[in-house]
Order: C-alpha cells, then structure tokens, then sequence
C-alpha cells in the first residue's frame, strides 16, 4: 500500500492510522507512508509542523504488522524553486538564501520520487527501513549556479543572514500571528541549511535503471 495523502492532521495522522488498521484487518504486508521529505525522523517536535503530522503518523507503525517503508528524497524541486519559498525570483533575477552557503542539500523531482516509489514497492527487501534517495546533493551556493546554468538566466547571489537569523525570523513570524502557511517554509529551509534533516547513506544505486534529474537539468526544463 502506497499513502500520498497531504493535509492537516486529520488527513496525514487520522487518515493514515486508519489506512493503516485497515491494512492490517486485510494482511497487507508493507505500507509506504506519506513521507516524502528531508530526514524527519531526525527533526524534534515542534521543527516543523507539517513533518511533525507525518512523525506523529509513523508512530503508529510500532507494533504493527505491516511493515514500514518511508521514501525520503530531501526537498521537492518543484517546490524549492516556488515563490512562496521565498529563494528564486525569476522576475526579479535574484536567489535568496539562509546560512553559510556550504551545507550540503538534497533535492530531487517529483517524478523521479514516484520513480523510486515504485521501485521501492516492488522491492520487498525495502520492509521496515527507510530508502534514502536524491536527484543532486548541491549547497545552496552550488544549487544557484545549477538554477544559472540550467536556465540560462542570471541570478542576483543574496544572503538573508545564518542558520540563527533564520530561526529568528521563522520565531518572529509566529509570535506576529502568522498563519502556518506563513512560516512553515522557512522551517523547511531551515531543517536543510542547518544540515538536521540531511539525508545520511543515499540508496541511489540501489535501483540503477533510475537515472535521476540534477538540479540544472531540472533547471533546463523548466526554462524550455
């Protein structure tokens, strides 16, 4: 059984535990979560609040019979390269970033995630392990110069402040009243730059017929 669910906590944590018992009354013997991320299981509580509903799920595979497979493939380009991650402005030909610059960081398409997906359930030797993968593993400086290269465009090279300027700011926001909407990329963002939620040993090679997109090809397309 394989969850993409996306929600608040009524769909990601209520939805799932359900799935799940009901993958246990019919003898389903692996299921693959709606995980999909950075490496939440390194995160705390309260890191980021989306991933915490997707923590909270998994926590109900204790004990189970069905065994746990989450995907982890770092951050979504699509996503990384969206406006409300407030890094890429195409328009404005800028790229925004938080810390050092050097913190190695996984990316990797949709596509490809649901590439690996399907690998990874087709593959029973995957059962109550995670499967780390990545399509690039660049530092934000190294992933501006793919988003240039790929694209052909120039962008402005700008750095917002480090890893504690960005906690501070994803703080600030909270405490104004943000919606979550309105701070939960930043948690995300942070949960990389910080290098928490970076991905340990990738499984790449695991499924050599899988050649994944690289963030300047990625790039490339989406310029075309």
């Amino acid at each position: 059984m394989i969850s993409a669910v996306q929600g608040g906590p009524d769909v990601v944590v209520d939805g799932q535990v359900n799935l799940l018992r009901a993958a246990e009354k019919a003898g389903v013997p692996r299921m693959i979560p709606s995980d999909f991320a950075i490496d939440l299981f390194k995160l705390d509580y309260g890191d980021n609040v989306f991933l915490d509903h997707r923590k909270k799920a998994d926590e109900a595979f204790e004990g189970s019979p069905v065994k746990q497979t989450s995907i982890l493939n770092g951050a979504f380009l699509e996503v990384m390269t969206a406006p409300f991650i407030e890094m890429i402005d195409w328009e404005a030909g800028t790229f925004d970033y938080w810390g050092d610059g050097d913190q190695p960081c996984d990316f990797t398409t949709v596509p490809d995630t649901a590439a690996y997906t399907a690998a990874a359930a087709l593959d029973p030797s995957t059962a109550a392990r995670n499967l780390q993968v990545a399509g690039d593993v660049v530092t934000m400086k190294e992933f501006h110069a793919a988003m240039q290269r790929g694209s052909g465009r120039s962008l402005e090279l700008r750095r917002k402040g480090d890893v504690d300027d960005l906690h501070a700011e994803i703080q600030r926001r909270k405490a104004a009243g943000n919606p979550v909407t309105g701070y939960v990329a930043l948690q995300y963002v942070w949960a990389m730059v910080s290098g928490k939620a970076k991905l340990d040993s990738l499984d790449n090679t695991r499924y050599p017929t899988i050649t994944p997109t690289s963030a300047a090809d990625f790039a490339r397309r989406f310029a075309a």
